[in-house]
């Protein structure tokens, strides 16, 4: 569409040669952060324990329009992360060449996505979206958005309205802190050619802002009311103003968001938009929330009309889907990327006109067989089984695809990749999952340990990321297909020895000695260890439970866990039980960090205790959940509890063990 212009010419080229980059560089994991602790609705318990609601989030109202997506109640849980190497979550990309030494510093700790949404002047809303002025007294501790639907938040932010940056605040007790932040891909381009290392979003980490201050992400807190700053540098109340001026920050918007404040901003150059006025006054995270949570898409993109015809004006695909389909392909293409070429029709009669025109959901099931689908060629490309449209306000249409075959994904995956490898001694763990007729890598974790011990050998990369680059035939007879057709585990001594393993080579060059294969959440789970101390001594397959995964998605997703905890029983028919193994969210513990300044989480403090269970209750078998963990007399970390902020414990059992997800 005009509104496009020249800019969106410069952005599609350096898209194209930040692809390149990618491709030739380390990937590093997008610095993803979230903090918070509430839920609602309890699993396995009455809903009367649900905590008081999070505030709002309106979307978008250009036109004058004030329709909104409403999600049924308990459909609005948090969002999930697709993993990456050694981290649960992120974007790839990278530089090459002469700048790679400092592309790598300034990618440490944040990657970029590996496509540019087109950095735009965006039109302003004409009516104004009011949020959260309820005038209610916030809480202490606020949740906010986590995961895929925070990725999705940022990225589509800045997508939309052409801001170079996105920071997301949380309240943690007294203050605002950064939980998560982003940055678009051309705005890192055009800091390393300025030769800086990092970023103004990731320099606002170390900030804490007062609740009670005067500042524009304290009064959009309590308020509820968007903020727009027209020039940072200049601005007296904010005290973030002489970085700004350091990165040449010129506009910043604040917006009311999911119980935080997303922030989003310009710079001075052609990567971003310039700003008269706040381009967007809210995100639609409550149909993020439903199309992410509760369908379990791959991907996002949000429609805008403009001069007769919808085009893309943010788009997301959840990390794991991006990877497995990367794995896949060999390319950077996504069914977003390859969507963001069509313009549709407004009056026309495909699925985004229809939802436009009827104000009503639509739905397209097998849209590669749809003979009246502008994109079917597309949405066959790339395996679409569903489509769904959901209208947002007149002129605006959130899209969202659902997986062929929904896997375990986001936190969760990360969550047992990381507890499988504590519990087994193993130095490494890939998730391998079918794509069209090929078994991918979608997700894999390596320890610390595994790590250091590669970096003092001199050896760059790692089994399990080089795992990426192979594509394994579902009716093959090597290892990994085996199990997968067969769903029988299976033990290999001698990796060197297995003349089936296609990657017996790169496993002899990493001195991998073991690994044990077992079915797992509609794939297969490789777990590996290697010749030295930093992993066990495998002379046979080791004893795994049966960690109930499903417990594990629905914690993170819909009760928005922060952390979750394996215990495993101390004897047979005891009522003590050990931990063993546990995940906390990246987000929630980059932001303890922050206010702490230590490692230390509710997870790591629970090691030094037991899990004492009442034998009725563990005679019973069935999930159940504590309601205040923090002045319940059963708990024996209520200290805990109130030091960390931690409200509910969800415990699902399994054979030998409990699984307890917090918030």
């Amino acid at each position: 569409s005009s509104h496009f212009g020249s800019r969106a010419q410069r952005q599609e080229e350096t898209q194209r040669t930040v692809l390149q980059q990618s491709r030739t560089a380390l990937p590093m994991a997008h610095a993803f952060v979230a903090t918070g602790v509430a839920a609602s609705g309890a699993f396995g318990a009455p809903a009367g324990l649900a905590l008081p609601a999070r505030g709002g989030s309106n979307p978008r109202v250009p036109l004058g329009a004030s329709l909104e997506l409403q999600t049924a109640p308990g459909a609005g849980g948090q969002g999930t992360t697709g993993p990456m190497e050694g981290a649960p979550s992120g974007f790839t990309c990278g530089v090459a060449g002469a700048t790679a030494a400092v592309a790598l510093r300034a990618l440490q700790r944040k990657s970029i996505s590996s496509q540019a949404g087109p950095s735009r002047r965006c039109k302003v809303a004409q009516a104004a979206v009011r949020q959260n002025a309820t005038g209610a007294a916030p809480q202490q501790t606020t949740q906010g958005v986590t995961g895929d639907v925070l990725e999705a938040v940022m990225k589509m932010a800045c997508d939309w309205s052409g801001a170079c940056y996105a920071i997301y605040w949380t309240r943690a007790m007294d203050d605002m802190v950064v939980s998560a932040d982003y940055v678009t891909p051309a705005r890192r381009v055009e800091l390393l050619t300025q030769g800086k290392t990092g970023s103004f979003a990731e320099a606002s980490e170390s900030f804490r802002l007062p609740v009670s201050g005067r500042g524009p992400v304290a009064s959009v807190y309590k308020t509820g009311e968007p903020a727009f700053i027209a020039e940072a540098a200049t601005r007296m109340d904010l005290k973030r103003k002489d970085i700004a001026k350091e990165f040449g920050i010129v506009s910043m918007g604040f917006i009311p968001c999911g119980g935080g404040v997303l922030e989003i901003g310009t710079s001075q150059g052609s990567e971003t938009a310039s700003w008269m006025s706040l381009p967007i006054r809210s995100m639609p995270v409550q149909a993020l929330q439903k199309a992410l949570v509760s369908l379990q898409a791959k991907y996002i993109m949000l429609w805008e009309a403009q001069d007769g015809h919808f085009s893309v004006a943010a788009d997301f695909v959840a990390a794991g889907e991006a990877k497995a389909r990367r794995s896949f392909r060999g390319d950077d293409k996504t069914f977003c990327s390859e969507s963001r070429k069509f313009k549709l029709p407004a009056e026309g009669h495909g699925p985004v006109a229809r939802a436009n025109a009827t104000g009503k959901a639509s739905f397209t099931s097998n849209p590669g067989e749809d003979q009246k689908l502008v994109r079917r060629a597309v949405a066959q490309e790339f395996s679409i089984k569903d489509m769904h449209c959901f209208p947002i306000s007149e002129g605006l249409v959130l899209e969202c695809g659902i997986p062929t075959n929904p896997m375990l994904t986001g936190n969760a995956l990360a969550a047992a990749l990381k507890m499988q490898c504590e519990i087994s001694g193993a130095g490494y763990a890939i998730y391998w999952t079918p794509v069209g007729d090929e078994l991918v890598a979608a997700g894999s974790y390596i320890t610390p340990a595994r790590k250091a011990a590669l970096a003092a050998q001199g050896k760059e990369g790692s089994f399990a990321e080089a795992g990426k680059d192979f594509q394994l035939p579902q009716d093959g007879s090597g290892p990994i297909a085996t199990v997968y057709a067969t769903l029988d585990p299976m033990f290999i001594a001698d990796v060197g020895a297995c003349d089936q393993l296609k990657r017996k080579e790169i496993a002899n060059h990493f001195g991998i000695a073991s690994m044990s294969l077992i079915p797992f959440a509609g794939g297969v789970l490789e777990l590996g260890t290697s010749h030295g101390a930093e992993t066990a001594d495998w002379s046979e397959a080791p004893d795994l439970p049966s960690i109930p995964v499903s417990a594990l998605q629905h914690g993170f997703d819909k009760e928005s866990a922060a952390y979750a905890i394996l215990w495993r029983q101390d004897r047979p028919d005891g009522d003590d039980f050990t931990a063993v193994a546990s995940f906390v969210l990246p987000e929630r513990q980059r932001a303890l960090r922050n206010k702490r300044g230590d490692d230390e989480t509710f997870a790591s403090k629970s090691k030094s205790y037991k899990l004492v269970v009442d034998p009725l209750r563990r005679r019973w078998g069935r999930p159940f959940s504590i309601a205040d963990a923090k002045s319940d007399a059963s708990v024996n970390r209520q200290a805990l509890a109130k030091e960390f902020d931690i409200d509910r414990l969800i415990f699902t059992p399994f054979r030998g063990g409990y699984l307890e997800c917090g918030i």
